[in-house]
């Protein structure tokens, strides 16, 4: 994956997560909408899943070219 789809994921993420959380503070004494409690739910383990994944493939092509310290 190149870094401009990369990031361009990690930033989809990291928007629909924050959206979802505006969205929660903006009602604080109501019930949350199911939507925003299914993209909240849903979101942070991908945005986490990613950035976990693509740790791992850094290090994992680093020793792979030799460059790993």
């Amino acid at each position: 994956m190149s870094w401009f789809k990369r990031h361009l994921v990690v930033g989809c993420l990291i928007a629909v997560v924050f959206f979802a959380v505006l969205d929660a503070y903006r009602w604080p004494g109501e019930d949350a909408h199911l939507a925003t409690i299914l993209v909240a739910s849903a979101g942070w383990p991908v945005f986490a899943a990613l950035v976990v994944g693509g740790a791992i493939g850094d290090v994992v092509h680093g020793m792979k070219s030799g460059k790993a310290g």
